[in-house]
């Protein structure tokens, strides 16, 4: 991936828990499994926030035995990272065939059609171009947890609806957008900066963002912004 963290060295297999407590300590409400040499620290962030616990392989050799015993409910898998001679729609159709009830998310770099397809009709709930990276892994997440397939691409009708700001926050957003620091927006739009901070704050938790980066990414995925 072109995003992202070094995972811990100590293991391939590493628990994030929101707490962050490890084991039998901690009681997560649904359990993401992601195969991928690395993992966005904003990924990790956006689970820790919702109470979901992060469940990170290294090695991206896919184990469907693995996969139960984790209790995984989501599966990430990297499919550009996958083992010498493994087949990507081959890993995700015997991972489907071995635990259907798990929905799973490939990422790859390839952005045609008939690669995403070839995903979709292996069994992938949603395809996840690596660019942008961390805003489309979020909203393929949010869509698997709905029952729903996702692509990377233009944002539905439903997610566009899905996320409701103020005229005021519109103003902030773009002027976010444009690189403007929180003193610039506060002097252009004539308030105080602790006031852009509260504005700023507001649209991080309304789009689901940890950084103007991310937010600004999903604003414009979203359509609240122009790119």
């Amino acid at each position: 991936m072109t995003e992202g963290s070094p995972i811990m060295s100590n293991s391939n297999l590493a628990n994030v828990h929101p707490t962050g407590q490890t084991g039998a300590e901690a009681q997560p409400q649904d359990v993401v499994l992601v195969y991928a040499p690395v993992v966005p620290p904003q990924l990790e962030h956006w689970l820790r926030k919702r109470s979901m616990r992060l469940t990170k392989n290294t090695s991206v050799s896919v184990d469907a035995n693995e996969v139960r015993s984790s209790g995984a409910r989501f599966v990430f898998i990297d499919t550009d990272a996958l083992p010498a001679g493994s087949q990507a729609t081959e890993t995700i159709r015997n991972l489907r065939a071995q635990v259907p009830d798990v929905r799973v998310v490939a990422i790859t770099h390839h952005s045609d059609e008939a690669t995403a397809k070839s995903f979709q009709d292996a069994g992938a709930t949603g395809v996840v171009i690596k660019q942008p990276y961390v805003a489309d892994l979020v909203f393929a997440l949010q869509a698997a947890q709905e029952g729903r397939g996702y692509v990377s691409g233009v944002a539905t009708d439903r997610e566009r609806a899905s996320v409701q700001i103020t005229a005021r926050e519109k103003e902030v957003l773009e002027l976010m957008a444009n690189g403007h620091s929180n003193q610039a927006i506060g002097e252009r739009l004539s308030i105080s900066v602790k006031t852009v901070e509260a504005h700023r704050a507001r649209l991080f938790k309304k789009l689901g963002a940890s950084n103007v980066a991310d937010a600004v990414l999903l604003a414009i995925r979203t359509g609240l912004v122009m790119p």
